[in-house]
């Protein structure tokens, strides 16, 4: 099996974990942002802007329903919406980095 087919299931299986943890929670820790919430900012956050530039649908609202929720609820919280980065300009450091020949 090709590296890439087998990091893609390896990432789905990832994320069907968490899918499968969060339930019917707003954040892992229950009512309030706790420390898997926080581990997983990657999720929420950066993996939409790396599979937007990259072409790719890892997270999304129909594949994981509970874990897009749990997304948008993390990064639109407003303590966690002031500390991450603007997405435009970190989208544009992707697409430059994705784009550059080897």
């Amino acid at each position: 099996m090709r590296k890439s087919v087998r990091s893609m299931l390896n990432n789905h299986e990832a994320l069907q974990f968490l899918e499968d943890e969060i339930k019917d929670k707003k954040f892992f820790g229950g009512k309030e942002i706790g420390l898997v919430d926080i581990a997983d900012v990657f999720i929420a956050f950066w993996m939409p802007v790396v599979q937007e530039v990259a072409g790719l649908e890892l997270l999304s609202s129909e594949k994981f329903p509970k874990l897009y929720k749990w997304s948008q609820e993390f990064i639109n919280h407003p303590v966690v919406k002031e500390l991450l980065p603007l997405r435009d300009p970190l989208f544009g450091v992707y697409r430059s980095i994705l784009s550059t020949p080897k």
